[in-house]
Parts: structure tokens; C-alpha cells; sequence
């Protein structure tokens, strides 16, 4: 009877423990509902608005350009080179009056020398051939008769810039390679001279020129860049002496071009192809 009634008594303690408890697995049930319900919304379509006319695909750019200085050291190479070819550097300075637009001043000094070409014509050539006999020629010399011969010794000027493509290249998911795609347009002045048969050099001169030509600006860090540039530079040198004293008089400024039985004097325009590469630093 005694072990009844203590069976009867832990049924009776049981009991509202028991009770208590279905509310919280209710509520838990519900809570599960309700996940369930916002992982299944996580996939609902939403559409989204269209974005408003001339709204740049890029509006916020990581590093902006504009109201910024750049300073600028490069590494001049020349190629395509028929005549004379080319090696040195130059600085410049350049001011970012928009994103898309910049103003550069530079300077700098190249180491020029002749291709083979003209070593060529140098022993072989019809100046050569005159030197030899003793006959008469235009200067001391017989210096070949062929056009942009002059070396660039210096180089001075400025250009506008500008940069109608940003953008950014993902190299790693967490790291962005912002880059521009620019044109640039200038003009300046460069120092010249012309190695002679007797191994040295023509009296300096100063020819006009402007320059053209393609960039792409790498912008890794706030206050780096790496630059590489396609640039031509183009001038006009000055009158190529001729041999004989009827083709002189009868072109003053330039040289004869004989085609045929046809000649023609035509300006000696210079054109100096450089490959260049820096490193800017941005304020």
C-alpha cells in the first residue's frame, strides 16, 4: 500500500513538469517555421529599378584623379627605327584638372645612335663613293644625302590628357586594379645634332616638334601609379645638303627624292617612335 501511494505521488510531481514543457516545443516548432519562412523569402525574385539617365557605369571611383598632382620618372626606349635609333629618360609633372582630363610638362635627355643602315651607306654609299675620288660635295665630309638623320639630344614640352576609360581589373576577389586608358596631344622643342664622317658631331641645334600618342595608368595604390606610353615624336629637320649644286638650288629646305626620272624636294620631317614606362607618384 506504502509503495502505491509513493507511485501515485511521483505521478501527481510528473505531471505539471511534463506540461510545462509542451509550450517551449511549440514555440521552438515555431521558430523554425518562421526560418524556414525567411530562407525560402532569400530566394523570392525582387526587380530591380532601372538606374536613372547618365548615370556613369562607375560613380564612385576607388582612387579619383582629379585635383591631383602627378610626378613622373620614365624609361625612353625608341623602335621602328630606320636611321637613327634612341635610349634615355624623362621626368614629368602633371595636374588632374578632372578625372578625365590632365595637363603634363616633362623634359628629358636621350643617347642617340646610328642604325645599320646607315653604317652601310657610310662605306658604300654614293657620298662615300665621292669622298674617295676627292671630288667635290656639299660639305667637308660627303655626308650621306638622306633625310632625318638628326639625333635628339634633349626634349622639352607638354601635353593634354585625356581619359575617356576607368576601370578596374579583379586580380584576387578581395583586391581591385584600377586602370585609365588615355590619348595625349603636345608640342615642344628638342635639341639635335648629326654624327659625321670624321666621327664627330654637327654644331647643336633646336628643331620645333609636337607628340602624339596612347597610355594606360595603373593605379594600385593611392599614391602610385605605373604608366606605359606609345609616343611619337615629330619635327622638321633641318635642309640636307646636296652633292650637286643644281639639286641645292633647286630645293633650299629639305632633299631630293629621285624617283624615276622625276625628283622632288620634299621637308625633312623627323618622326622618333618611344616606347616608355615609369612610375608616378600621386598627391
Amino acid at each position: 500500500m506504502r509503495l502505491v501511494a509513493s507511485a501515485v505521488a511521483v505521478l501527481f510531481v510528473a505531471a505539471p513538469a511534463f506540461a510545462q514543457d509542451e509550450p517551449a516545443t511549440s514555440e521552438a516548432g515555431g521558430h523554425k517555421a518562421e526560418v524556414a519562412a525567411d530562407d525560402d523569402a532569400e530566394f523570392q525574385r525582387v526587380d530591380e529599378r532601372a538606374p536613372r539617365a547618365g548615370t556613369p557605369l562607375i560613380s564612385n571611383k576607388l582612387y579619383p584623379m582629379q585635383y591631383r598632382f602627378e610626378f613622373t620618372g620614365f624609361f625612353d626606349i625608341s623602335y621602328a627605327d630606320k636611321y637613327v635609333d634612341h635610349i634615355g629618360g624623362h621626368a614629368g609633372i602633371g595636374f588632374h584638372l578632372f578625372d578625365w582630363l590632365a595637363f603634363e610638362a616633362f623634359g628629358g635627355y636621350l643617347s642617340g645612335d646610328e642604325t645599320g643602315i646607315v653604317e652601310n651607306v657610310r662605306l658604300d654609299g654614293k657620298s662615300a663613293g665621292l669622298a674617295s675620288s676627292n671630288a667635290d660635295c656639299a660639305n667637308p665630309g660627303c655626308e650621306p644625302q638622306l633625310p632625318d638623320m638628326f639625333q635628339t639630344t634633349w626634349f622639352a614640352g607638354g601635353n593634354v590628357q585625356w581619359s575617356p576609360i576607368y576601370g578596374k581589373l579583379s586580380a584576387v576577389s578581395e583586391y581591385d586594379l584600377n586602370f585609365q586608358f588615355y590619348g595625349k596631344l603636345g608640342g615642344g622643342a628638342e635639341g639635335i645634332q648629326r654624327l659625321e664622317n670624321t666621327g664627330g658631331f654637327s654644331a647643336p641645334g633646336v628643331r620645333p616638334s609636337f607628340n602624339y600618342g596612347l597610355g594606360v595608368r595603373l593605379i594600385p595604390w593611392k599614391y602610385v601609379a605605373v604608366r606605359a606610353e606609345l609616343t611619337n615624336y615629330v619635327g622638321i629637320n633641318p635642309n640636307v645638303e646636296e652633292h650637286d649644286a643644281t639639286d641645292e638650288g633647286n630645293c633650299k629646305d629639305g632633299y631630293i627624292l629621285g624617283q624615276g626620272n622625276q625628283e622632288s624636294c620634299l621637308t625633312d620631317f623627323s618622326q622618333n617612335s618611344m616606347f616608355q614606362i615609369g612610375v608616378s607618384f600621386l598627391l
